[in-house]
């Protein structure tokens, strides 16, 4: 199989989403939030550890299913693909991965209206709700203790979610070329004969089940992303003595998490909706070149985006894959983590 160069310009889509959302929110988000003299509750050293295994899990499972992600592309990339198709892909991912490494949760100072995420939820917040947080590297002889610099928990959450934000990185740019390489064809085709048509319609066939599959794995990814997201989120909020105030922060997270769901789904449609479309015009395309030679029984089994299905399981699934990052972050709104005090 063979991918055309230019349908690698589909990758440009996702970059434009997410340099839209991290426009809005760096010019008209206040990134300079400050919540000076918050009073932390008696409890806070529990409360702390609480959120602090809860992020631990959370990435530790965001970690297993990047990983797993991963893995699956790269055995269909090898597996399938040619060496000037995987070649293509790889300048692509790599050009992906740039972009959505800048665009992490903690962004390098160099980018244009460069902010940190933690910074719209009030950053002073988490270096003084994190920092009661005892880690044993931090402890004075540990080996993390000069680059702990009595950040405390504060550290432990930036050092692992910049590690982390690589391998997003690269499952996303996965996923995405993924999608992108299910329009690819094989090499050498003679369209012309009868055994032609045959394989054409295997190739298109394994093109609607692999889109599908990618749809599935966007939605998972994302998904697991916005639980570990809402999972440092939270972490500071149950921490705040005063009942007012830590209402009003849980509020401004739970807004902030609807942003990045919305975000992540835009991001979703951006890629699922040219490849897509572009398979039914082939299809279509399919179904009259078939009929032409009399083999409409062929074209018949290609129906994977026959309008007819909007209202079947498989539409239903497809549009619960699209928007589960908006699921994730409204379901994560409703957690009241002040049980925890």
């Amino acid at each position: 199989m063979q991918i055309a160069p230019r349908y690698l310009l589909i990758l440009l889509l996702p970059v434009a989403v997410l340099t839209a959302s991290e426009y809005l929110l760096g010019t008209f988000g206040d990134t300079g939030l400050l919540l000076a003299g918050v009073e932390l509750a008696p409890m806070a050293p529990l409360i702390e550890l609480n959120g602090r295994y809860k992020f631990l899990a959370a990435l530790f499972l965001f970690v297993a299913v990047t990983i797993t992600l991963i893995a699956m592309f790269s055995f269909e990339l090898y597996a399938r693909h040619t060496k000037r198709s995987i070649c293509f892909t790889m300048v692509g991912i790599v050009g992906v991965i740039l972009v959505t490494l800048s665009f992490s949760t903690f962004e390098p100072d160099w980018m244009p209206a460069s902010f940190e995420s933690q910074s719209l939820l009030g950053e002073d917040l988490f270096h003084t709700a994190l920092g009661i947080g005892k880690l044993p590297g931090c402890l004075p002889g540990g080996a993390l203790e000069a680059a702990c610099d009595g950040m405390g928990a504060f550290f432990a959450m930036k050092y692992l979610l910049d590690h982390v934000n690589i391998l997003t990185s690269l499952a996303a740019a996965a996923i995405i070329a993924g999608m992108v390489l299910s329009l690819a064809q094989p090499v050498g085709l003679d369209r012309r004969s009868k055994s032609a048509l045959i394989s054409e319609a295997m190739t298109l066939q394994n093109a609607q089940e692999s889109t599908q599959r990618y749809l599935y794995c966007a939605g998972v990814l994302l998904t697991i992303g916005m639980v570990l997201m809402l999972s440092w989120m939270k972490w500071p909020g149950p921490m705040i003595a005063d009942p007012d105030l830590r209402h009003a922060h849980d509020q401004v997270v739970s807004s902030l998490s609807m942003f990045r769901g919305v975000t992540y789904t835009v991001l979703i449609l951006s890629f699922y909706m040219p490849v897509s479309l572009i398979l039914k015009v082939r299809i279509e395309r399919f179904k009259q070149a078939s009929a032409s030679v009399g083999e409409t029984a062929l074209g018949r089994k290609l129906e994977g985006f026959d309008i007819r299905r909007i209202a079947s399981m498989d539409a239903f699934k497809s549009m619960i894959a699209i928007a589960s990052p908006i699921l994730a972050s409204a379901i994560g709104s409703f957690v009241d983590l002040s049980v925890f005090q």
